[in-house]
């Protein structure tokens, strides 16, 4: 994806892995799954987000790896209204989107089936980046920043309490909501490296 970014205008990879399960970023782990942090670094470097579903054993302490990489954007899942969905989030869970209850193609057996789970969430949260991504473009003739397009979702994002557990407040992406947001924020918004 990072050779090819330019080519096929890629902003953003989206990730429905889930390897060990850590209570705090895996940035450091060598073994096993630890193989997840050098490619989301060099793709967050040059400007591509990364995104990963947390994972679904229903921990309220860890997520999966690779959701676990400090530069990965980790994703929890929802119901449609809001309520808290049984699967992986702790306090390095970055967002959440709709997970439960999701149409999609069965690839088993073609046609469509409904699936629940953080891997239905995160493609919600890399689409709606793609979108800013597009509009960031089309508006400034500029790049989104992985940074920035986090920062956009997280800001406008519906506030949600994690009563299955946790206790832990998340932000529930509004696509809409992020958009006007970088609408107004336009050249007010800072880009902040990643760390390696």
């Amino acid at each position: 994806c990072v050779n090819n970014a330019s080519g096929f205008n890629i902003s953003v990879i989206s990730m429905s892995l889930g390897g060990a399960r850590y209570s705090s970023y895996c940035d450091n782990n060598q073994s096993g799954d630890g193989v997840f942090r050098r490619p989301i670094d060099d793709a967050v470097v040059n400007n591509i987000s990364v995104v990963a579903a947390a994972g679904n054993s229903g921990s309220t302490t860890g997520i999966s790896d690779p959701a676990c990489v400090k530069n990965a954007t980790a994703v929890g899942s929802t119901t449609k209204t809001d309520g808290f969905s049984p699967y992986n989030r702790n306090n390095i869970t970055d967002l959440l989107a709709p997970g439960n209850g999701i149409t999609s193609v069965n690839y088993q057996g073609g046609g469509f089936t409904s699936k629940d789970g953080t891997s239905m969430a995160a493609p919600h949260v890399s689409g709606a980046i793609a979108l800013l991504a597009q509009f960031k473009k089309l508006t400034t003739g500029l790049n989104i920043s992985p940074n920035d397009a986090f920062l956009a979702l997280n800001t406008t994002g519906v506030n949600i309490t994690d009563t299955g557990g946790s206790g832990i407040k998340f932000a529930r992406i509004n696509v809409y909501k992020a958009l006007l947001y970088l609408d107004t924020a336009g050249p007010n918004i800072t880009y902040v490296a990643p760390t390696l």
